[in-house]
């Protein structure tokens, strides 16, 4: 249950955020997926640094932080409508991601310097552990520079409107929809981004490459993470912590660079 639940949390949250920000999905989907591989390294390196990797509190940390983490999103994130923005706009929303980007990606570097230096006192991994948390509270800056500085970009709003409120309307026309027209509209296909059925799905092209990537995949993927304790054991190493923390950073790594590249090219 526990390892199931945060497939179905991803993608709520993955999916509330693209259809919030259609412009930027590759970004989104980038950032996301990335902290979700950096979160294994964060938990790692905060349990090594705090409680000397005693499995116990790891296991405690495990289950009760994300846990918190997750009841007290729920109250910030729900779908909003996106009302039609200027270029300016998608600009400085692009600027955004950007910079999520770079702090995501100077708190990877961040903890990868802490996995190679080797071991460390008491003094410096609390350091270590005061400074990841800051990092991790720092994303929270932008969206409140974003709300500070929304009234004085929006104060032009109100000057004295120059544009006649009662100037001729077009007419709207009336449009009849013959039965041809009508099943051909019900029968058109969704476009990328928008709801579709099972058997819609199944259907598309772009569905069937997602399937057999993930498949091929994902899979692998997933079990050489799964055992890299075993392998760094099997090698002879007796902490096995910063393998499993360096293959959860690069991963980071990867998905970030597959966001900003499809969102590129696509």
């Amino acid at each position: 249950m526990g390892g199931n639940s945060t497939t179905w949390m991803n993608t709520a949250v993955l999916v509330t955020c693209m259809r919030n920000f259609p412009k930027n999905r590759g970004p989104v989907s980038g950032i996301l997926k990335g902290y979700v591989g950096l979160s294994t390294a964060i938990f790692t390196d905060i349990c090594t640094a705090l409680f000397s990797s005693d499995p116990s509190t790891f296991l405690f940390i495990l289950a009760v932080v994300p846990a918190i983490v997750c009841l007290t999103a729920t109250f910030f994130l729900h779908e909003i409508p996106t009302p039609t923005k200027n270029p300016s706009e998608l600009r400085q929303e692009t600027l955004y991601f950007h910079v999520f980007n770079g702090i995501a990606i100077i708190l990877a570097v961040y903890l990868l310097a802490f996995d190679i230096t080797g071991n460390h006192g008491r003094v410096l991994s609390l350091a270590f552990a005061v400074g990841l948390l800051v990092l991790l509270a720092t994303p929270l800056s932008v969206p409140l520079y974003s709300l500070i500085s929304k009234p004085l970009s929006d104060s032009d709003t109100e000057r004295p409107m120059k544009v006649s409120l009662l100037a001729d309307q077009p007419k709207t026309t009336t449009t009849t929809t013959t039965g041809v027209e009508l099943q051909y509209l019900e029968r058109k296909r969704p476009s990328i981004g928008e709801d579709h059925t099972i058997v819609e799905m199944i259907r598309t092209f772009d569905f069937w490459v997602l399937f057999v990537s993930f498949l091929c995949g994902v899979g692998t993927g997933m079990c050489v993470m799964n055992n890299m304790g075993q392998m760094g054991i099997a090698l002879g190493y007796l902490d096995v912590s910063i393998f499993i923390s360096l293959t959860s950073i690069w991963g980071f790594f990867g998905r970030i660079a597959s966001g900003l590249i499809s969102e590129y090219y696509i």
